[in-house]
């Protein structure tokens, strides 16, 4: 029984890992297909957030499709909890807890360079972004209450194995893409005359770009464990 468990959870990672590679392959085929990277920042024009979007709908829909088997084993108070993840008040706090991390993101932003008196639709965009990255696969997963201990470094008591696993990914990437748009800060002052230079161009691509690496590294983890236990079984 442990051996297909496992075998399930290394399928849930590298399907997870893999829409998050592709989320930014596709987000970055739509730039180059612009043909103009300044449309990045306007909200009407980019395509970033509804790929990213999709993406993150995409990592949770596969969470429930390999979770489906835990709900065999949850207790009552798990079940309970599941149960209240789409009550009105719990969807109400979820969305308020992301238009809270938006606009934390946006004072981020502007805390470290980001232009005060405009560039707001870019600004906006990018703490958009960043909370997609982090904050919202982690409330569609776990409802606002359960965001909120993951987000202050607590386990919730009532995740599941499955969750857990898909936890731990979304920060794998919110860690990227957050390092990544710190990063990308680094181009913006050099006076080179690019398009690319444009507020927030550096920043949604280090995000990109970021979030790529980290899921990389993540996906040659499981990649090297699984090697290492086949290694192991052929021996034995």
């Amino acid at each position: 029984m442990a051996t297909k468990f496992d075998s399930q959870k290394t399928k849930h990672q590298l399907f997870h890992l893999s829409i998050s590679l592709a989320v930014v392959l596709i987000c970055m085929t739509s730039m180059e297909y612009k043909r103009s990277w300044l449309h990045l920042g306007n909200f009407w024009n980019s395509l970033i957030i509804p790929i990213v979007f999709t993406g993150e709908m995409l990592k949770i829909i596969l969470s429930h499709y390999y979770g489906h088997q835990d709900n065999t084993l949850l207790t009552q108070k798990q079940k309970q909890k599941k149960a209240a993840y789409f009550t009105p008040r719990e969807l109400a706090g979820g969305l308020m807890l992301q238009f809270s991390s938006t606009l934390v993101f946006g004072f981020v932003c502007i805390v470290l360079g980001a232009p005060v008196l405009h560039n707001y639709e870019e600004t906006f965009i990018l703490a958009m972004l960043l909370t997609l990255f982090s904050v919202s696969p982690i409330v569609f997963l776990l409802g606002a209450e359960g965001a909120l201990q993951v987000c202050f470094c607590e386990k919730p008591d009532f995740l599941t194995k499955n969750e857990e696993t898909a936890v731990e990914l979304f920060k794998y990437n919110a860690l990227g893409g957050m390092l990544g748009a710190w990063a990308g800060s680094v181009v913006t002052p050099l006076d080179w005359d690019r398009e690319w230079q444009a507020y927030p161009v550096p920043n949604v691509v280090g995000a990109l770009l970021g979030s790529a690496l980290a899921n990389i590294y993540a996906c040659s983890r499981v990649l090297y464990a699984t090697g290492k236990v086949y290694i192991n079984k052929k021996r034995s």
